[in-house]
């Protein structure tokens, strides 16, 4: 073993790996059956050196990576399905918010002025999906989610669909709490407001008619 090999890591590494692998958020529910039994086996590692001399590095080695391994394959499994859940439920963009547009960029740009770039770039997002309601560009109805309202706008203004389904999809990751938000993520949904409102809509789509 090579200690420059970083698929070989010794047993202190090893060790390491399991600390950090419980540290990860999904391990920190006290309920967790998976992270106890984890707990223990590291606590038994880090005992020291007479409570398992029966065992060499290699071995310790291989019992880590081992459970490193199961970890994540359990995690995988297991988180999968309630991140696919999380997004199947999706948060509506407006809910009961009954502020104009222009004070909800207020809102925002004062969020920004703290630093809050998560809170302040979905407020940005809601001014923009407000301001186009304001101007009938598209109907707001209850419970409408980022990605109905990034539809419904881009129907008018088919130029801005993919920065709309974008902005959509970054109102989504912050309101789930799955990413922090960023002074980056701020401005383009500012630069993409600004934009929505200097365009000028397209015709509003006919709807079919139905025959008798």
């Amino acid at each position: 073993m090579t200690p420059l090999d970083p698929l070989s890591p010794d047993a202190d590494q090893a060790r390491r790996l399991l600390a950090d692998e419980l540290a990860k958020p999904e391990y920190l529910d006290p309920g967790n059956w998976l992270r106890d039994e984890l707990q223990r086996l590291l606590e038994w590692i880090t005992r020291g050196p007479d409570t398992h001399s029966a065992l060499s590095d290699p071995q310790l080695v291989a019992i880590v990576l081992g459970v490193v391994a199961l970890v994540a394959v359990v995690g995988w499994a297991v988180m999968g399905p309630v991140r696919a859940e999380r997004r199947r439920r999706a948060v509506p963009v407006l809910s009961e918010e009954d502020r104009t547009a222009a004070e909800l960029r207020v809102d925002a740009e004062r969020l920004a002025a703290l630093g809050d770039w998560g809170p302040a770039t979905l407020q940005l997002y809601r001014a923009l999906v407000r301001g186009l309601g304001e101007r009938g560009v598209i109907s707001e109805s209850p419970g409408m989610t980022a990605h109905e309202a990034a539809g419904r706008a881009a129907e008018r203004l088919p130029g801005l669909a993919d920065g709309l389904e974008a902005g959509a999809a970054v109102f989504d990751g912050l309101a789930y709490g799955d990413r922090p938000g960023s002074r980056q993520q701020y401005d383009t949904i500012a630069s993409l407001l600004d934009a929505a409102a200097a365009a000028r809509p397209g015709r509003a789509p006919v709807a079919a008619e139905v025959a008798p």
